[in-house]
């Protein structure tokens, strides 16, 4: 189901769909998944934001896979594109660019049930953006927003919404007074630390719960002992404060040892 019609924007999706994914990569998803689920146990976790700092950091492919790698554990799960300005999941399924969608509900012109997209094989479904409006942060900040929120609990296990980049707009910030909590996705070596706080200080500002961090594109080999990234390791890419905090790090210890058996680039 995942096609391209058009020429891509974006880099392509590495899916976990794809027999030939990496195994590092496929687990390093399930790992996350994981710890998602020791969240929920002791929280609320059902309505997941992935946000990044700026464009370019992978939160799409994220979004994508992280909602994938949930149904495969027989959850019900739907994907919400919430990018309303430069809208991309489409790319990945077989639908046009403004294809009904978010928007469109919001704004009543359809009902949700018409304009979702079932992923054939899973218990995923997908809600385009919908036609690019002309007001993306009230639409993501209105009521009718909270009561889909809410709407959309109710129907699934996990709802994951793929957001704008929440230092250049306010459109995550907006939405996330609905969300149970924003995960946050770092681009290795590439997005300024600064620019990573001063993003997180504005969601926090709003009112939005960081619930962790993933990082993208970083290589284990490549990376120096000495590097400012290093303390994180190879799978540490999602982080808590919660009472799952060592039994994280021992996970994180083993999938690091069972990464260093590879010497695939791996993206997440």
């Amino acid at each position: 189901m995942f096609k391209r019609k058009e020429k891509p924007v974006t880099k392509s999706l590495c899916s976990i769909a794809d027999p030939n994914a990496p195994f590092n990569y496929v687990e390093a998803y399930k790992m996350l998944c994981t710890n998602i689920e020791f969240l929920r146990a002791t929280q609320k976790c059902k309505n997941i934001m992935i946000t990044s700092t700026v464009a370019n950091e992978g939160k799409t492919n994220i979004s994508i896979n992280l909602a994938l790698t949930l149904s495969g554990y027989n959850k019900s799960v739907c994907l919400v594109e919430c990018d309303l300005r430069k809208p991309a999941i489409h790319r990945y399924i077989d639908s046009k660019k403004n294809s009904y969608g978010l928007t469109n509900v919001l704004k009543g012109q359809v009902e949700i049930g018409s304009v979702l997209h079932k992923v054939s094989g899973t218990k995923m479904s997908i809600l385009l953006a919908g036609s690019i409006p002309p007001n993306p942060s009230e639409l993501l900040s209105s009521s009718t927003m909270h009561t889909l929120v809410d709407e959309l609990e109710q129907k699934f296990d996990y709802v994951i919404y793929d957001t704008p980049p929440s230092l250049l707009v306010t459109d995550a910030a907006a939405l996330g007074k609905y969300m149970d909590g924003a995960v946050f996705v770092i681009k290795h070596n590439s997005t300024d630390r600064n620019a990573v706080q001063k993003a997180k200080s504005n969601l926090e500002t709003g009112g939005v719960k960081i619930l962790g961090a993933i990082y993208s594109t970083y290589n284990a080999k490549s990376a120096s002992s000495y590097s400012t990234y290093s303390n994180y390791g190879y799978y540490d890419y999602y982080y808590s404060s919660d009472s799952n905090e060592k039994g994280s790090h021992l996970r994180q210890r083993k999938a690091r040892r069972a990464s260093d058996e590879s010497d695939d680039y791996m993206e997440i």
